[in-house]
């Protein structure tokens, strides 16, 4: 159950096939009928939850946060179908005759365009070394556009795309996309008012810096969901209920951390149902898309080596209860990396 915790609730939904209909055809699964029946069958279910215990068998990141981090290998997108024509076309002669391609204004413009969007889904701020994987992969997929005479092959492509990608931003600020939003000098201290002034960018692990809001979402009706957690807070035996709510806000939540940057009690005066290990976690899982507690265990057996032989060295009365605890591993009478995490639990 500990593995399962976060994805103990069940959605059963009823695909069997519905009777014949009177010209002898057999019905859809989705027809009318076999809707109806469905309805049916499962109006006992529906009626036992309210509306947040159905939201949280959604994903909310499908609608308003991203669901992966930056790949290791950047995944080159499939082109417009003219873009895409054109360099099919190319690298076949490049492959013949070795014939590097110049790109005109206009194809160099749609792979730009094309590579922004990609990267936007990851992150909007990159730092050098991305830009070098972008471009890197670009030449890679696609060798006839290679730069002849460039140590990397690919260096004015970097330069472009972080013209492309600046202008991509301007686009979104625009559009009201609140990560380059909060960098607007509207919204800077009026002493500070320079553009590189307080840049907020999320941090290498932070893939949902600052997500919209859900679908049909505002920040007034997220506020009217964060004033009833604090009542839910207090009550027993909700906590899909609860979880369900802190998925639903977790946007306006990230805004207020990195618009606002509240005080640490501030914060917990507003969002008390924060602070338990469940919803550490949870909240941990939403930003970075990483399981905490797998991801901790992970990083101690890199580690749990050291850190035996380390402990092994302790003398006096916490030395004894050091061996003592260290004890069934010596002995082999546990698995070495239960043994490991049971031990090095005890002593952390």
């Amino acid at each position: 159950m500990s593995d399962i915790q976060d994805k103990s609730s069940i959605k059963v939904i009823f695909n069997s096939v519905a009777p014949s209909q009177p010209g002898g055809t057999p019905s859809p699964p989705y027809s009318a009928a076999a809707t109806s029946a469905t309805l049916n069958d499962s109006s006992s279910l529906s009626s036992a939850g309210s509306s947040f215990d159905t939201d949280i068998l959604s994903s909310p990141e499908s609608t308003s946060s991203r669901s992966t981090a930056w790949p290791i290998v950047f995944p080159m997108p499939r082109f417009a179908y003219d873009t895409q024509l054109q360099l099919d076309r190319a690298n076949a002669a490049f492959k013949e005759t070795g014939a590097l391609l110049n790109p005109d204004t206009k194809l160099k413009s749609a792979i730009l365009d094309g590579l922004a969007e990609t990267i936007v889904k990851y992150k909007v701020y990159l730092s050098d070394r991305e830009f070098d994987e972008v471009a890197e992969a670009l030449v890679t997929t696609h060798p006839c556009l290679k730069e002849p005479g460039s140590v990397t092959g690919y260096g004015r492509w970097k330069t472009s795309l972080k013209y492309k990608l600046a202008n991509y931003r301007t686009k979104l600020r625009w559009l009201g996309c609140p990560e380059v939003t909060v960098n607007v000098l509207k919204h800077k201290p009026e002493s500070k008012c320079s553009p590189a002034y307080g840049v907020k960018k999320p941090k290498k692990a932070e893939v949902n810096y600052c997500p919209t809001y859900p679908a049909g979402e505002t920040a007034e009706t997220l506020e009217e969901i964060r004033v009833a957690l604090l009542s839910e807070v207090n009550k027993r035996h909700n906590v899909h209920k609860l979880a369900a709510m802190m998925d639903k806000t977790f946007a306006l939540r990230r805004q207020e951390v990195v618009a606002e940057a509240p005080m640490i009690a501030d914060f917990k005066t507003r969002w008390p149902a924060l602070f338990n290990v469940r919803e550490v976690s949870a909240e941990f899982k939403r930003i970075t898309t990483i399981h905490l507690q797998s991801k901790f265990f992970s990083e101690l057996d890199v580690h749990s080596a050291n850190l035996m032989k380390a402990y092994a060295k302790k003398g006096g009365v916490q030395g004894r209860k050091i061996k003592t605890i260290m004890a069934p591993i010596t002995q082999g009478s546990l698995l070495k990396s239960e043994g490991h995490h049971l031990i090095l639990k005890n002593l952390l």
